[in-house]
């Protein structure tokens, strides 16, 4: 490496408060100082490698809960992503197993006690700052701290504890991790069980999959009394692919460029902001059509005008697209959670401006969104020839004077806690399925 570990994250630093979009507003969740002190420390005694410090960073990072923030090491890195083979919620003390993939020691519903001996209120205050996602036990997130972990106390659902060091698996690529979409029928829906429910699962937006599907079950969707469409685990992909199921969102037909009206982001153009999004433009430049180089020349040339002006305020606007409204009675609702963030997140926000302007139909049901909307426009800052640092570098106006989404998200219509019973019943699937 041409520059030490510590050198490394100083920029990571610099660049959190001199070019992050996120500022002055997430300043006291970054906990530089101290992260800094500790990364040094580490180092000075040699015991830093490159997968300790990814995962320093990435703690780091998190403690912002933007989930646009990444930090990416090149093939050249000493060491491959490995997961500890299943997923767990917080409620009360414990963390519960919600889901298990390769580690068949666990099952759902199993809880874990103590994380290398101590309680994770414990483990918490151990770190330099907070990296599952803030402080309400709900919307914590647990798996990569987990993952972190030499040794869980896990108690079965006989009661039997067992404390079992934490297996390390190789952790899937974005291809292979990606799940299909699934629709599925459910009759006997409706608080008087005489409805017929479709219940449409879209995990990711990063293909045509979730129209595909639809498409295949179009007279089922249509004859359906009620349609439920789950987001509770979709953050990947673009806006673009899920506009198909906007088209069960409206009572009657819906142009999105006047329903969203115009939004006002402020862009942080600081001289090296300006000069990453300019390397993107000039790619893209490259790869347009001649009527699609005019509009990219003219967003270069906007770019170097505002290059070392901070934070300039611009105005954008929504496709201006058509939508339908969706078969007269049918009722349609939209289960959240907090992992519902990007294009899935802003499904629900365009299904609450909707609501808000009488003509939407959606209600929510399930837990508060990520929180993810309030910073966009993502650029990659090369450190070394391993390590990168991807951070947005615009944020909406509701950012910017204090009213984001960041540590909340949206909130559903219909709040069902979690509780360990979820592990083994998909409880808010069935509240869906009764709602009035």
């Amino acid at each position: 490496m041409a520059e030490g570990y510590s050198a490394i994250a100083r920029t990571v630093a610099h660049i959190m408060e001199a070019d992050y979009a996120g500022q002055p507003e997430c300043a006291p969740c970054g906990g530089a100082w101290s992260w800094l002190a500790a990364l040094a420390e580490a180092e000075a005694a040699g015991a830093l490698d490159d997968e300790l410090f990814v995962q320093g960073v990435r703690r780091y990072l998190a403690g912002f809960q933007d989930p646009g923030l990444a930090f990416e090491a090149s093939a050249k890195a000493d060491f491959r992503p490995t997961t500890c083979g299943f997923s767990v919620r917080r409620h009360g003390d414990a963390l519960y197993v919600t889901e298990v993939r390769e580690d068949d020691r666990l099952a759902p519903g199993d809880a874990v006690g103590l994380l290398d001996g101590r309680t994770p209120d414990e483990h918490l205050a151990s770190l330099p700052g907070n990296p599952v996602n803030g402080d309400d036990p709900e919307r914590q997130l647990w798996d990569e701290e987990v993952a972190r972990c030499m040794r869980v106390l896990v108690r079965h659902a006989d009661g039997a504890e067992e404390d079992l060091p934490v297996e390390r698996f190789p952790r899937p690529g974005l291809a292979a991790s990606l799940r299909p979409p699934t629709i599925e029928l459910h009759e006997g829906a409706g608080p008087r069980g005489d409805e017929r429910a479709v219940v449409i699962a879209a995990h990711h937006f990063v293909d045509a999959s979730v129209l595909q599907a639809m498409q295949l079950r179009f007279d089922d969707i249509q004859r359906a009394d009620r349609v439920i469409v789950d987001i509770r685990d979709a953050g990947e992909g673009m806006i673009g692919n899920a506009f198909g199921l906007m088209a069960l969102f409206f009572d009657r037909e819906v142009n999105l460029r006047d329903l969203m009206g115009q939004q006002i982001v402020y862009t942080r153009y600081t001289e090296r902001n300006a000069r990453l999004r300019a390397r993107q433009l000039a790619r893209l430049l490259d790869m347009s059509d001649e009527a699609g180089r005019a509009w990219v020349q003219a967003e270069i040339d906007h770019v170097a005008a505002c290059a070392g002006q901070g934070f300039v305020k611009e105005a954008e606007l929504e496709e201006d697209m058509l939508f339908p409204p969706a078969p007269a009675g049918q009722r349609t609702l939209l289960l959240t959670d907090v992992r519902t963030s990007g294009p899935a997140e802003r499904l629900a926000a365009i299904a609450r401006r909707a609501a808000a302007q009488g003509c939407g139909k959606v209600r929510s049901v399930g837990r508060a969104t990520r929180g993810s909307l309030d910073y966009a426009n993502l650029v990659v800052a090369p450190l070394d020839e391993i390590f990168s640092l991807v951070y947005p570098i615009a944020k909406t106006e509701d950012a910017h004077e204090g009213r984001g989404l960041r540590g909340r998200g949206l909130a559903p219509d219909v709040h069902v806690p979690f509780t360990p019973e979820e592990c083994t019943r998909d409880l808010v699937l069935e509240q869906a399925l009764v709602e009035p």
